[in-house]
């Protein structure tokens, strides 16, 4: 009976998928599938492909979205990444929190950093708490972080060199 029931159920996810999947206009590469053999399967060209998603070499990586489409949204294509250079030091409350936390000067509340210590090349990946207050002290920095998660940097010094990497997920830059 049991058994009956895995096999429905699997049978009802297998048919799910299915028709939820039909309707996208993306493919997920998986092991040992190529640009050629992405576009046999959907009757495209290689140079549409390539085109279509931007790609400067033929190499893919497992789990790589590919659009099929032209008419996909560029906000879809188009990321709004942003690296910057600038100093971090510690939130200066005392802090007993084991949470990787952090204010900065532009980013928004919740948008995800990766901060990396350019002396050390050790990288931690905060939080944003909010904004950095712009004082004479946050002068010259761009971040602030939880002491636990300057301590996982390996900082020496109290104001470390630094290289930020997050999203920006408003239209502004």
């Amino acid at each position: 009976m049991i058994k009956l029931l895995k096999i429905g159920l699997f049978i009802i996810l297998i048919s799910t998928n299915t028709i939820y999947s039909q309707n996208k206009n993306y493919h997920i590469v998986i092991k040992g599938e190529t640009i050629y053999s992405i576009s046999k399967k959907y009757n495209l060209s290689i140079e549409e492909i390539t085109f279509i998603n931007k790609l400067e070499s033929n190499i893919l990586s497992i789990g790589q979205k590919i659009y099929l489409e032209e008419n996909i949204e560029k906000k879809e294509l188009e990321t709004n990444t942003i690296k910057e250079e600038g100093f971090a030091s510690t939130i200066s409350v005392e802090d007993s929190s084991e949470k990787y936390l952090a204010l900065h000067k532009t980013a928004s509340t919740g948008t995800i950093i990766f901060v990396k210590n350019q002396m050390n090349d050790n990288m931690v990946i905060v939080r944003v708490i909010g904004k950095l207050p712009e004082t004479g002290v946050n002068d010259k920095i761009s971040l602030r972080i939880s002491k636990i998660a300057f301590e996982k940097l390996d900082a020496k010094d109290e104001k470390i060199p630094v290289e930020l990497t997050y999203v920006n997920d408003s239209n502004e830059r």
